[in-house]
């Protein structure tokens, strides 16, 4: 299998008179995070949404795990695991009952449940109805949620939303343990330190377009700001 689990080749994005998406390409690697970042209207979740096979690229195409996922075969999709910014959930099942679903959509062992309701500290409400969950508890079941199964690329809009730090620095600390164990990650995220941190690439969209990519060192010597802080560095790149 291609070292390259995630591939998207010159996409196109209308929404009628709107180019939300102007032939970007990128490349996210076995054992790599990648983290996406751009102001609002810059592109980023359209092109999140076509890497997960939400939306169709009027142009180009997307591979995952060397899978054109324009075939639409179940399989392919089974390769990914994904927590969209705007989480929806299943308010009437318990968080307990909804893992179970996504477990068995993914064809992955119920059994690991358990570790997920562990690690993302859900077991003391995993029988408690999901419309009852507060923002930080719903944002935890979604990050569940996308991890069962171990997915081969991991798809993160915005994960940091809704949690404290003592979570945030256990999701750093996940991300970078996947990582380890050759998951590709993609994280979109406009908390800058995190991205630094966690990021072995950054790719940086505006106007629908990727007009920056690297490391979060080489583009900081790009900008030429090389003890600012990062989102000094973002602001120079996205404008």
């Amino acid at each position: 299998m291609t070292d390259s689990l995630a591939v998207a080749e010159a996409v196109t994005k209308r929404y009628g008179p709107i180019l939300a998406v102007d032939g970007a390409s990128l490349s996210i690697q076995r054992g790599e995070v990648y983290s996406l970042i751009g102001a609002n209207g810059a592109g980023k979740s359209t092109l999140i949404r076509m890497l997960v096979g939400i939306t169709e690229p009027d142009a180009g195409r997307i591979l995952i795990c060397g899978e054109d996922l324009a075939h639409r075969l179940p399989k392919t999709k089974r390769h990914l695991g994904y927590l969209p910014e705007e989480l929806i959930l299943y308010d009437r099942l318990t968080g307990r009952e909804y893992l179970e679903l996504v477990a068995g959509l993914k064809e992955s062992d119920p059994a690991l449940i358990a570790d997920e309701l562990d690690f993302f500290e859900l077991s003391h409400v995993a029988q408690k109805l999901v419309g009852a969950y507060s923002l930080g508890m719903r944002k935890k079941l979604g990050l569940a949620a996308a991890m069962i199964g171990s997915p081969d690329i991991l798809v993160l809009d915005e994960p940091l939303n809704g949690l404290d730090v003592e979570m945030m620095r256990k999701l750093r600390q996940r991300i970078e343990s996947e990582r380890e164990r050759g998951r590709a990650l993609l994280v979109s995220s406009h908390v800058m330190s995190f991205v630094e941190r966690v990021s072995d690439r950054v790719g940086v969209m505006r106007g629908g377009q990727l007009v920056a990519e690297g490391s979060p060192a080489e583009l900081r010597a790009a900008t030429q700001l090389s003890d600012a802080p990062f989102e000094d560095v973002f602001f120079q790149l996205a404008g």
